[in-house]
């Protein structure tokens, strides 16, 4: 009965190809030097806003960083206490400027965090209130909007490398 059936494996008929001589044993076990990648930086963000923090990530991972982000300022520290540390937070002040100009004080004074660079975004209509408390140094910068995006990819770069 078998016999009478139709396999459509016996139908192709297979050409075997030889790609190229053999090569010996020892040449197949020389190792090719690996690539490396060129490593992302972290940048962690810290928005109280979803839909902000959202376009804020998908940003900086168009310009190849590593975006991780956090809506409690408690994770702000929990997260850089922990390892891998990021390698920049960005503190958005456009809500809550109490908190996020606390959160960005808190880097200046603390000695595990005072080696962390931090960014805080705030609205030109806040220039005042954060001239007066933030306090910013070679590692803390202050950005007002509206800015160019290209402005603060660079300072972003220049505080990682810093």
């Amino acid at each position: 009965m078998e016999a009478d059936t139709f396999h459509s494996q016996d139908s192709i008929q297979r050409s075997f190809v030889r790609r190229g001589t053999p090569k010996a044993h020892d040449q197949r076990t020389e190792l090719q030097p690996k690539r490396i990648k060129k490593e992302a930086k972290t940048v962690l963000v810290f928005e109280p806003d979803g839909i902000s923090q959202k376009k804020l990530r998908t940003f900086l991972r168009r310009k190849g960083f590593q975006a991780v982000s956090t809506q409690r300022p408690e994770g702000v520290e929990v997260r850089f206490k922990t390892w891998p540390k990021p390698d920049l937070l960005i503190i958005s002040a456009h809500q809550h400027l109490p908190v996020a100009l606390r959160t960005f004080n808190a880097f200046s004074w603390n000695p595990t965090l005072a080696t962390c660079p931090v960014i805080l975004i705030g609205s030109s209509r806040q220039e005042e209130i954060l001239t007066s408390h933030a306090k910013v140094d070679h590692l803390r910068k202050v950005i007002l909007s509206p800015f160019k995006t290209e402005r603060l990819v660079r300072v972003m770069n220049s505080l990682i490398h810093h």
